[in-house]
């Protein structure tokens, strides 16, 4: 059973702003077509299905009480955070495309792009196995319990995405100017920045 406690805190987690919706604003921004984006968030929910797999396996636990093996996987995603700074950082200095059209990248690439912006934080794993277990009704099995609220959750998290990327396709026609998209891949990159070195001093 679904307890509407659980769906309002879930809402209240997965609308916290994050790299997730800079990503997303930045393909959306960029491309001016939703395909990209989408890709982008099917992979995120994706890799939130992968941690929920993995830390059912007890991966979540190894991690905790590793302390070593935790921060190599906090450096990795640090470090795909900041090459998706560096990113945004270059297409902020370089010279507009002519007509202000960007070509979309291939879907594949834009899904790695969002799997690899979740799947590598191991703090999403650690978290979801914290906070998902204190919902399992008592008495009931704990994977039987886990598996609807699961799939629950990632079924709020695609549709936040989906609605976050309506959105900002709305205001992505007063935001398509040279000087706006420079601005927005400026403050992705620094939002990306940000988020690594959080991670990268917490852990």
């Amino acid at each position: 059973m679904v307890s509407t406690t659980f769906v309002v805190s879930s809402l209240l987690v997965i609308m916290t702003p994050g790299p997730d919706l800079a990503l997303l604003t930045r393909l959306l921004l960029t491309h001016r077509r939703p395909h990209p984006a989408v890709a982008a968030a099917l992979g995120m929910v994706t890799a939130g299905a992968a941690h929920l797999v993995v830390g059912s396996l007890g991966l979540a636990a190894l991690l905790a009480t590793r302390p070593g093996l935790y921060r190599g996987f906090c450096v990795a995603g640090a470090v795909v955070l900041l090459v998706m700074a560096a990113l945004a950082l270059r297409s902020a200095l370089s010279p507009a495309a002519p007509g202000g059209v960007v070509a979309s990248p291939p879907a594949g690439r834009a899904y790695l792009q969002g799997f690899l912006c979740t799947g590598t934080n191991p703090k999403v794993g650690l978290f979801l196995m914290a906070f998902l277990p204190q919902f399992i009704p008592a008495g009931s099995d704990p994977i039987a319990g886990l598996t609807p609220l699961a799939v629950v959750y990632l079924g709020l998290v695609m549709l936040w995405l989906l609605v976050w990327i309506t959105l900002v396709r709305r205001l992505s026609a007063l935001l398509h100017t040279p000087l706006a998209l420079r601005v927005t891949d400026g403050v992705v990159a620094v939002v990306f920045t940000v988020f690594a070195v959080r991670t990268l001093l917490t852990t």
